[in-house]
């Protein structure tokens, strides 16, 4: 098979950009766009399609305050018959919620706790204190 190669520049004779657009452009750097990132957004988005880079990118603001992680009396008193905690319970980042039974005397300190909770833990005899 015969490969014919001929010059791209045979095309453009009698041209005067040599496919460069408007005779304005390429002259120095005014015809790019914007320089680095710039318009990755608005004129330059096909780009930004092509290489993922609108999945990638993070929107938004996230919050500053976060929720402290929640256990509920039931989930207590199995990890007390499982034999986690003995004489006491230290929960620095959670809170404790009502939900369930609770039959242990023991001391429980956490990051806080609802009425409910607090007046389960103390009928069963144990003491219920915020860190």
């Amino acid at each position: 098979m015969v490969v014919r190669i001929k010059s791209r520049k045979s095309k453009h004779l009698g041209n005067r950009t040599y496919g460069g657009g408007n005779k304005k452009n390429r002259r120095g750097k005014g015809c790019r766009g914007g320089k680095g990132r710039a318009g990755w957004n608005t004129h330059k988005w096909l780009l930004t399609i092509k290489n993922n880079e609108h999945k990638r990118r993070k929107r938004g603001f996230a919050s500053v305050r976060t929720k402290p992680e929640t256990i509920t009396l039931t989930q207590l008193s199995k990890r007390i018959q499982e034999g986690d905690y003995k004489e006491e319970i230290v929960l620095k980042k959670t809170k404790v919620l009502s939900n369930g039974d609770y039959n242990h005397k023991i001391k429980v300190r956490a990051l806080g706790f609802t009425a409910k909770a607090r007046e389960k833990i103390e009928a069963a005899g144990g003491e219920a204190t915020e860190l």
